[in-house]
């Protein structure tokens, strides 16, 4: 996987180099000529649409690092692209705003599918999601697709076309039991495998039809182990894929987009609980913040469908269970990165033009970077507009600060 995406980064490279001469490669933290400020990227956009908000200053903003407010160096107001839906019934920006820069030559678009979490039957749904990405970036855009896991790699390139082509060949991948014994779900198959105490009513309910079986509970038991045991497979498939997509982004210059089109990251709730990922997604959002990378998760709830599908065969009886169960590890590793998280239930379109709009233009923020904080550690960012109703805001939540010592 690490040479696949290795790959990947070079086309990207190679990509963006032919069409706008050569690339850079900086590592973040950026830092200008010596100076020591350090440059976060911030989009503040508008709850209800997703619309970048402009003609912001730098004393409606708040900076903190380790929890100390920093003053504000400068502030720039840049577009990444010429405009975005709904910028032409925005209000004018006041006198008082800082010029903006004119548009960049581009955003920088990844986008990942998620195929280890897609059952084969609703491959559908993945292209469908991944085809109104393609639908939605501007002409400018370089767009990117890679598969997790699959040989669909396509570094950041403007024949959108290609990217289209390729679409075609995304299915799901996620392996189920064969003709399991048990109607265990994967929410049920969780609480067994972590023994929980309410996993008892489960194997009651299961063994109710084969009484005379003394075996059945231990069956039970070993087939809901199976079954967690299968999804913790599938979750590490997408984590491990994912760290070396993030990995290779650092590469990638400036502020990045990476859209992840996956149908779930099964992760227990509960304490104790399996499968645990809670280190693994934190881990993963650590590595986007580093990386600059602004991320849109779009978590396509097949499940509600598929269980009452013709295919499906069976009832799923702990259904809501089970989407919040495949959210919550997609959920909570879009939070620790600063990202956004959209369940899409059947079309993801809305969901798509909202992350386009949101990432057509950012802020960037510089501060100075104290002696003390150049120690090469992360150290937490936190950016606020407190003035600024209705709005939200992303930025990357970690900073790597070379030693005083590093040439910069």
């Amino acid at each position: 996987m690490k040479a696949l995406l290795g790959g990947l980064v070079a086309l990207g490279l190679v990509s963006l180099s032919t069409a706008t001469g050569p690339v850079q490669t900086p590592q973040p933290p950026q830092f200008r000529g010596g100076t020591g400020l350090i440059l976060i990227d911030v989009q503040v956009v508008a709850k209800r649409d997703g619309r970048p908000i402009d003609g912001l200053t730098a004393e409606q903003f708040e900076v903190q690092i380790d929890g100390k407010r920093r003053a504000i160096e400068s502030i720039e107001f840049v577009r990444l692209t010429g405009t975005w839906p709904g910028r032409e019934t925005a209000a004018a920006p006041s006198a008082a705003a800082p010029a903006t820069a004119a548009p960049r030559d581009g955003r920088i678009i990844m986008m990942a599918v998620d195929q280890a979490s897609f059952p084969v039957t609703t491959t559908a749904s993945a292209r469908e999601a991944a085809t109104r990405v393609v639908d939605s970036v501007a002409a400018g855009d370089y767009l990117g697709l890679v598969t997790i896991p699959g040989e669909i790699e396509i570094g950041p390139t403007r024949n959108h076309e290609e990217i289209r082509n390729a679409i075609r060949r995304i299915s799901g991948q996620r392996m189920d039991p064969v003709s399991p014994r048990f109607n265990i779900s994967a929410s049920e198959a969780s609480l067994l495998k972590s023994r929980d105490q309410s996993a008892r009513a489960i194997v009651t309910r299961e063994c109710a039809k084969d009484a005379r079986n003394v075996m059945c509970p231990k069956e039970v038991e070993a087939e809901g182990w199976r079954l967690a045991d299968m999804l913790e497979q599938q979750a590490m498939l997408s984590i491990i894929g994912l760290r070396g997509l993030l990995d290779g982004m650092k590469a990638l210059p400036g502020r990045k987009t990476l859209l992840f089109v996956s149908a779930g990251l099964p992760m227990s709730s509960r304490p104790g609980g399996r499968p645990n990922m809670q280190i693994e997604t934190d881990d993963v959002g650590r590595r986007a913040a580093e990386a600059n990378v602004s991320l849109y998760v779009l978590y396509m709830n097949v499940h509600f469908l598929q269980a009452f599908s013709a295919s499906a065969g069976r009832q799923n009886l702990a259904i809501f269970n089970d989407i919040t169960m495949f959210g919550e590890g997609l959920e909570r590793f879009a939070f620790s990165a600063g990202g956004a998280f959209f369940q899409v239930q059947v079309q993801a379109d809305p969901f798509v033009a909202r992350a386009m709009r949101e990432s057509a233009a950012a802020y960037v923020l510089t501060v100075q970077a104290t002696p003390a904080e150049r120690d090469g550690r992360e150290h937490f960012i936190q950016v606020k507009a407190p003035k600024v109703r209705d709005a939200e805001i992303r930025h990357r939540r970690i900073v790597t600060i070379p030693k005083e010592s590093s040439k910069f």
